[in-house]
């Protein structure tokens, strides 16, 4: 592909107001007595605020820079969610007796 082409076609991976959306959401009060309560500290919203400005500066200007922004703060926004391992690991196939009826009867030990 031209890069002219390239740079006409390329699109945030979001759009501009999911920025400002999650932005509004970090900076709401329930959220911040959340991540208190789990990580005893206030959450940074400041990437957010950023993005959504790189986000509009792109649409408006289409600055190299906010585009380029944009791709890296995506980027780690990605490698950070990659680093969290899935709290249930994953079926490779169903159990062996899935097709068997539930026993109603008996209460289960708890």
């Amino acid at each position: 592909m031209d890069r002219a082409v390239e740079e006409i076609a390329w699109r945030p991976p979001r759009a501009c107001e999911d920025y400002w959306s999650e932005f509004r959401h970090c900076k709401s009060f329930k959220n911040w007595f959340h991540h208190y309560y789990t990580y005893g500290t206030v959450p940074s919203c400041q990437q957010w605020k950023e993005d959504y400005h790189n986000c509009r500066e792109w649409e408006k200007h289409r600055g190299t820079e906010a585009k380029e922004a944009l791709r890296r703060s995506e980027k780690i926004r990605v490698a950070e969610q990659r680093n969290f391992i899935p709290v249930w690991q994953l079926r490779q196939e169903p159990p062996r007796d899935w097709h068997v009826p539930l026993n109603q009867e008996k209460p289960q030990d708890s």
